[in-house]
């Protein structure tokens, strides 16, 4: 997965401009990468390029916070007002998890979804199915 490709299609999905893109998968990421496991993190970074792989490991993984507080984040995080948290969040992430191989993509998925992020990966329509896979898979 290139950078390039990656802000070419978040700033289709947001409809915001370039600098709007970036700035956006630059705050989803941090986020992401706070909320994700270290192991996590460390995983899914090594599928990105390595100028986004950094926002993922940069700062303290593993904090415990909701989905409206991983929102709330993102949107302090954001410098555009062209895109809110919600809109940025589901653009970015549906990008990374459809560029993802579909074992890292599950992995990403169910630790999600042991969040209690089920709205927001619902709402990345990204086609997901870990229903085949047993407990220990997950």
């Amino acid at each position: 997965m290139e950078r390039a490709a990656i802000t070419e299609t978040v700033r289709d999905r947001t409809e915001a401009d370039e600098e709007g893109a970036t700035d956006a998968t630059q705050a989803v990421l941090t986020t992401l990468g706070e909320r994700l496991s270290a192991d996590r993190a460390e995983d899914l970074a090594s599928e990105l390029p390595e100028e986004l792989s950094d926002r993922l490991t940069a700062g303290e993984s593993g904090e415990q916070f909701s989905e409206e507080e991983y929102i709330s984040r993102v949107d302090q995080r954001l410098d555009t007002f062209d895109v809110t948290g919600e809109r940025a969040a589901t653009a970015v992430l549906a990008t990374i998890l459809e560029g993802l191989g579909e074992d890292e993509r599950a992995a990403v998925v169910d630790q999600f979804e042991q969040y209690g992020f089920e709205t927001l990966l619902g709402e990345t329509n990204v086609d997901i199915d870990v229903s085949e896979r047993s407990p220990r898979e997950r």
